[in-house]
């Protein structure tokens, strides 16, 4: 009944780590790249559940627009957009917003853990499961690759279809199924204790994708291992060298048990793994970092590609928010 669309959403924090492109953006080209019909949404409303900055945001979304291209997201074949350029989204927010609670909101593990402060939560913190629950439907989408930490929205997601179900009673929404993204998630080279993350205050402790070459090589080199100079595989009582061998199964496709037996067979200890992997993540990006300069090089040409995702974008939206309403009594 619902044409298979896939609804690929990511906040534009400037150029994504190595950890967002190995547990996302990468399978999202492999599903691109096998003809799933792929809509790339710039989540910049979500950014700004709290203030940001305006120029540093303007900029991080041409950034993270320009890395995903470069990566393999393909204009000609999937949609790329950026989400504030549809007020569609914020308008069907405000309608499905009628079907839920506060209490059901509330509930929702992610939005409780970072709440640190009941007395003063941001009303954007607190509403952004909704927008994220129009943005899935927008576009009627049929799957959404996720980790395990988006099942409460998935769930928020699926009682709002529920709840229009019981109001209106029309079936004009596909109950959306989970496509799990999940990997052995990168830690943090300084921390490996730790997930790594944009917001680290020590940027050692992660490699963006298009990082210089130097600073790959440095980043890995001095990320945090043990006294064992052995290769071995045990993400808790060896997390540091682990997690190198994660990020190594990850940019070549070898199984973590492949790789620690070949290190081992040549007798490699941690300072010439690290030299192998920093070598294997250089060649991985080198191609993808240059194309990333020729699009932030030609802005013009990087917003005429978002200009275009828009206008294919909006065609979509178009037709569920006039049904939506129409239904509504709109």
């Amino acid at each position: 009944m619902f044409q298979r669309r896939i609804l690929c959403g990511i906040q534009p924090s400037s150029v994504p780590h190595i950890g967002n492109y190995l547990g996302a953006v990468k399978k999202w080209i492999d599903l691109q790249n096998s003809g799933d019909n792929l809509v790339v949404m710039l989540a910049d409303l979500h950014a700004v559940t709290v203030p940001r900055e305006p120029d540093v945001l303007r900029r991080s979304v041409l950034e993270t627009a320009a890395s995903l291209i470069a990566c393999g997201i393909d204009p000609k074949r999937s949609i790329i957009y950026r989400q504030s350029d549809l007020p569609h989204h914020t308008q069907l927010s405000w309608l499905l917003g009628t079907l839920t609670t506060v209490q059901k909101v509330a509930h929702i593990p992610t939005y409780k853990s970072k709440v640190k402060d009941d007395d003063s939560i941001p009303l954007g913190l607190f509403l952004y499961p909704v927008l994220q629950t129009a943005d899935i439907l927008l576009f009627k989408t049929t799957h959404l690759p996720i980790g395990e930490d988006q099942i409460p929205h998935l769930q928020l997601c699926t009682y709002m279809i529920e709840k229009f179900y019981h109001y209106y009673k029309q079936n004009i929404f596909p109950v959306p199924e989970m496509l799990s993204t999940e990997t052995n998630r990168i830690r943090s080279l300084r921390r490996p204790e730790q997930k790594m993350s944009k917001s680290d205050f020590e940027e050692r402790a992660r490699i963006d994708i298009m990082d210089d070459e130097n600073i790959i090589r440095e980043r890995v080199m001095k990320a945090l291992t043990d006294f064992d100079s052995q290769i071995t595989y045990d993400r808790e009582k060896r997390p540091g060298v682990s997690n190198l061998i994660d990020i190594y199964a990850g940019i070549t496709g070898q199984s973590t048990e492949t790789i620690v037996t070949e290190a081992q067979r040549a007798n490699l200890n941690t300072g010439a793994f690290k030299k192998q992997l920093a070598q294997i993540v250089i060649e991985h990006f080198r191609p993808k970092r240059l194309e990333y300069l020729k699009l932030m090089n030609d802005r013009s040409h990087l917003l005429h590609i978002l200009e275009n995702g828009r206008e294919r974008a909006k065609e979509i939206a178009d037709k569920t928010l006039n049904e939506v309403k129409y239904i509504m009594g709109f």
